[in-house]
């Protein structure tokens, strides 16, 4: 039987204060080989189950903050295009038409 300390793992701290989801897509692609490695550790059972749950952890943390960065990514755009489209719609109700009365008794509106 074969006892290994714990203390050895991987003490990589991975910031989640970034809003760029590359980084994010980085850590998690880091996190994902540093799984993989550790799966094909000869590491005791109970070291290797203790790193690969801590691996799994971070992976499902770092994943969940990618899909909220991108949700509020879309969230965004969508609401700048309602911004946009809100102007284009106050700037044409804006715009003022000329009316005149012909010779002929016609009106003629000009926008």
């Amino acid at each position: 039987m074969s006892i290994s300390s714990i203390s050895g793992t991987s003490s990589t701290s991975y910031s989640s204060s970034t809003n760029d989801t590359s980084s994010l897509e980085k850590q998690l692609a880091k996190l994902q080989a540093e799984l993989k490695t550790e799966n094909a550790s000869k590491d005791d059972a109970s070291t290797k189950e203790k790193k690969v749950a801590q691996l799994e952890q971070q992976i499902q943390l770092i994943s969940a903050q990618i899909t909220q960065r991108s949700s509020n990514t879309s969230q965004s755009s969508a609401v700048d295009t309602t911004k946009k489209d809100t102007n284009n719609i106050t700037n044409s109700n804006t715009q003022k038409a000329k009316g005149t009365i012909s010779a002929s008794g016609g009106i003629d509106i000009l926008v």
